[in-house]
């Protein structure tokens, strides 16, 4: 799988989403936004924290210690934002799962075919 690949379909995907969310307004913008960004931002983390922790001389230790904060970060952000900025949990939720849905649609992309009997 090609990580630059779903953040730059989680981006389409979340642009489409905005689009069709602006001219319809089945969803709250903004909070669809917010979601997919927060995504956005937490896959970026994990990245740059994986790739630190491979690397010759960095331990596992460290690299436990970097998503613990990330982690409590997050919680602590977003239970902010949950609770003093009025936020469609709908919508937030729908630009969550977008970033899921471009993880998704990448590791089909990425999966061989299956030979199927009689072709060589």
């Amino acid at each position: 799988m090609n990580l630059e690949r779903i953040e730059l379909l989680h981006a389409a995907l979340l642009g489409v989403a905005g689009l069709v969310t602006a001219i319809t307004g089945w969803l709250d913008l903004g909070s669809l936004v917010l979601g997919g960004a927060v995504m956005a931002v937490n896959f970026r983390l994990l990245r740059e924290i994986v790739r630190r922790a491979v690397r010759p001389g960095y331990g596992l230790g460290w690299a436990l210690v970097l998503f613990g904060a990330k982690f409590a970060l997050f919680i602590g952000l977003l239970g902010l934002v949950f609770w003093r900025v009025r936020v469609d949990g709908l919508s937030f939720a729908v630009g969550v799962t977008l970033l899921l849905t471009a993880c998704v649609v990448e590791a089909l992309r990425a999966t061989p075919a299956i030979p199927t009997e009689g072709t060589a």
